[in-house]
């Protein structure tokens, strides 16, 4: 008979959470570790036989709660291998049928494999389209990179691990991993050479700087369309109110302690596992009701939207707005704030009666005094207002004045409450934008800035020849976006010549004007493509917006030297006349809607015509 051995079931116990919680650290992110090492702590008064088993519980518990950011917590060379391998996949299912499939069971196939993922189907117009992207290693790359991106970060903020002791506004997988995303962008731009119609030679990395996808640049931009609405609002008498709106408890992970207070932050009983996005789709439903009804009061408002992270990744908005009067500034503040107390199915699930919730958002003081905060604002102010979290959601290298940051020169756009470690404070929220893919920056009843940018793309000859035949606006806009000796590019005379704020689209005083081609994509469908070309004036004249055409190469000098412009010519007058006369236009994208002839006179000449002395250029802000 088998002597019977004793088991110490504690031990053993003990033994499979050590296994289990090494496991887990194993596989998580870095900054994961204390939450799970949090984990072991015991209630105060568990028996000793019972704290074993009771960790053991919590490590499985969490194992079945963060499951998926558990299965998606992979590299980026993981991801590419898994988007290769789906790829693969798909393409082998699609061969694997006795007969060949249809294009619409193709296309079936396909879908449901982005279900099973559970990422997004792809984006095309033919079956065809949605075909050759599911056999795409590079859509199935892009699409789990997003899903790998979020559900890991989900599964931070779920944890506690995002808030404002720790860095606050995202976890430092996604900071590490926006980096990386921007490495290799950067990389592939400083490898890619393109050649201009000139013959000169750029790397891709060179000429992206000098867009709006530099920092500098975007930050100057914003700050310039902040400045002349202001500017506008001022000269005409309009009234500013800041809103703060903000999202109810529930979507709220952390409880961030009292300012002042180095507590640490503790969860927040009420949050309910709501993502970053769908708390920005909650903002964006409450703001088109809002609109919706501002609309049927005969409210109309400009300004600008800036959407940012609280600590705990949660989005809120600050919006700056602009209304002819004070009577219509103070109802627009009562209606935004009655769609944003507003009692929903979503805020109180258990609730059925919209009476009871109703009384029940009335019993509820914090989202009375939270939810929608406003300030009015006095003539001017308002750029500086809002310039500060321009400055913590794009940063930039400038003199600083009134922003909180790191020495002379630099904003590191940090709010006042978050610890942000290491790295910058906009590099965070930047991180957290593309993570989440949420819209940072959105003007709201401003003519378009695509129209100013085309404009600053414009010769002069053309402006000029326009003025010389009666169309003045087309010059006067020209000198509001250019410098002009010291007079700066101004957006307010901008937005004055325009027709003013608050204009329907066919309203302005210029639109921009596109080309329209048909060409193929790399999964064989014929799409439209739609490239703007410059401006079209309410007269019906085009001005042609300087562009030349680009081509990759393989080899090629990205040498200053070799850029030098073409000589000059001998004479400084240009002969060729197409641009002016509108036969370069018409050579290229065929009569317009409206040409010279249509709208001009043309009398029948009695003597040989002789070309008119024109007269002298007027000043550009002449009325």
């Amino acid at each position: 008979m088998a002597k019977h051995q004793y088991q110490d079931w504690g031990t053993v116990e003990r033994w499979q959470a050590n296994t289990l919680a090494a496991k887990l650290m194993a596989t998580l992110p870095k900054q994961w570790a204390e939450g799970v090492a949090g984990l072991r702590a015991n209630e105060p008064g568990t028996p000793a036989w019972q704290r074993n088993s009771a960790w053991l519980e919590r490590l499985h518990a969490f194992k079945d709660e963060h499951g998926d950011a558990l299965q998606w917590s992979m590299s980026d060379s993981d991801v590419c291998e898994r988007a290769t391998a789906v790829a693969e996949g798909v393409t082998r299912l699609m061969d694997l049928w006795p007969e060949p499939l249809t294009e619409a069971e193709q296309k079936a196939l396909v879908l449901a494999s982005c279900a099973l993922l559970e990422v997004d189907p792809p984006e095309a117009e033919t079956r065809k389209g949605v075909i050759g992207k599911g056999q795409d290693a590079a859509f199935w790359r892009k699409r789990l990179r997003q899903k790998v991106a979020r559900v890991r970060e989900l599964g931070a903020i779920k944890l506690g691990v995002v808030n404002h002791q720790n860095g606050g506004y995202c976890s430092n997988a996604a900071v590490e991993n926006r980096q990386q995303q921007l490495a290799r962008a950067a990389a592939m731009m400083d490898n890619t050479l393109v050649r201009n119609e000139a013959g000169q030679v750029y790397r891709l990395g060179e000429l992206a700087k000098l867009g709006v996808s530099d920092r500098d640049v975007r930050r100057g931009e914003l700050m310039v369309r902040i400045r002349g609405c202001e500017e506008y609002a001022d000269a005409a008498g309009h009234v500013g109110l800041f809103f703060t709106q903000t999202l109810p408890s529930r979507f709220h992970a952390m409880l961030a302690p009292p300012k002042g207070s180095r507590l640490p932050s503790r969860k927040n009983p009420k949050y309910d596992g709501s993502s970053p996005r769908e708390g920005q789709a909650w903002l964006c439903k409450r703001w088109a009701e809002a609109r919706t009804a501002l609309d049927k009061a005969g409210i109309r408002f400009y300004g600008f939207r800036v959407a940012e992270p609280h600590h705990d990744g949660c989005p809120h908005w600050h919006s700056l707005f602009w209304f002819q009067s004070r009577e219509e500034a103070r109802l627009a503040s009562v209606i935004i704030r009655q769609h944003w107390l507003k009692p929903e199915a979503d805020e109180f699930p258990e609730v059925t009666c919209k009476k009871t919730r109703a009384h029940l958002q009335t019993r509820q003081p914090g989202a009375r005094k939270n939810r929608v905060n406003v300030k009015w604002l006095d003539a001017g102010g308002a750029a500086a207002y809002i310039a500060k979290y321009v400055a913590k959601n794009v940063g930039g290298s400038y003199q600083i004045n009134h922003l909180d940051g790191q020495g002379e020169g630099h904003a590191q756009g940090q709010l006042f409450d978050v610890n942000s470690g290491d790295v910058p404070g906009y590099v965070r929220v930047d991180a957290w934008a593309a993570t989440w893919g949420i819209r940072q920056f959105q003007p709201i009843g401003q003519p378009s800035v695509v129209a100013w940018r085309e404009m600053r793309r414009v010769t002069h000859d053309q402006v000029e020849q326009a003025r010389i035949e009666g169309d003045t606006i087309a010059w006067r806009i020209y000198g509001a976006v250019h410098k002009v000796g010291s007079i700066k590019a101004d957006w307010r005379r901008f937005m004055e010549l325009m027709g003013g704020p608050c204009r329907k689209r066919g309203e302005w005083a210029m639109s921009v004007a596109h080309r329209e081609t048909e060409t193929k994509n790399r999964y064989g469908e014929t799409v439209e493509k739609k490239v703007a070309v410059g401006l079209q004036l309410q007269s019906g004249r085009w001005l042609i917006s300087r562009r030349q055409a680009w081509n990759r190469v393989a080899v090629g000098t990205p040498d200053p030297a070799a850029r030098a412009a073409q000589a000059a010519p001998w004479t400084c007058f240009n002969n060729c006349r197409a641009r002016l006369t509108g036969e370069l236009r018409r050579a290229f994208l065929g009569r317009g809607r409206h040409e010279i002839e249509d709208w001009t006179p043309q009398p029948e000449p009695q003597q040989p015509p002789t070309r008119p002395a024109a007269p002298p250029s007027p000043e550009f802000f002449q009325p």
